[in-house]
């Protein structure tokens, strides 16, 4: 059974803080990166086939997930090959429901059923909503941004598989988008 979520504004909080301030928390984020080695190296072996440093940015925000988890506190097991891939095949069953690569993805990929949909709408709002806002050739490609987003939604389901919160965790229990320009800071 998956977890209950992660508050919006918590990982949009979350998120915000470690782009604004990415050294603070890279020597978590690399310990993360190791301390989940199979999932890593999962995100290496795709990311070799990415264009530039789309790979890097790929680990870069897997990494992000594993520090919001973090954040977030409770116990993090160790991934298996055997949790990446069952997640890879299940997803792989919805990439359908998500694509075509046009405007309306972000749409069609929340209506489909994630675990943590609100670290997963957030991946979406930094690949695609505010990607689009950038300029033409600070953007990443279409394709390039729906490969990242995939690796992190596998990456999410294992995590939220290998994860148990702590006892004090308020989580969310149905999910309902919240545009991030509604979102309002936690207290």
């Amino acid at each position: 059974m998956a977890n209950a979520l992660l508050p919006r504004d918590r990982v949009h909080a979350w998120s915000e803080a470690i782009g604004d301030d990415p050294t603070s928390h890279s020597s978590a984020i690399t310990r993360l990166l190791k301390d989940q080695r199979r999932l890593s190296r999962f995100v290496e072996e795709n990311a070799a086939s990415m264009q530039g440093n789309t790979g890097a940015v790929a680990t870069y925000l897997v990494g992000v997930i594993l520090r919001m988890f973090d954040l977030a506190g409770g116990r993090l097991r160790k991934a298996t090959w055997e949790d990446v891939r069952a997640a890879e095949q299940r997803i792989g069953g919805l990439v359908d429901q998500v694509l075509p690569l046009d405007d309306d993805l972000p749409t069609r990929a929340r209506a489909v059923q994630r675990a943590q949909a609100h670290i997963l709408d957030e991946a979406l709002y930094a690949l695609f909503v505010r990607d689009a806002r950038e300029e033409e050739d600070e953007r990443l490609d279409p394709m390039e941004a729906f490969k990242v987003y995939m690796l992190m939604w596998v990456a999410t389901e294992v995590l939220d598989e290998k994860w148990q919160p702590p006892k004090d965790f308020q989580g969310v229990a149905a999910y309902s988008h919240s545009p991030v320009d509604d979102i309002e800071a936690p207290a």
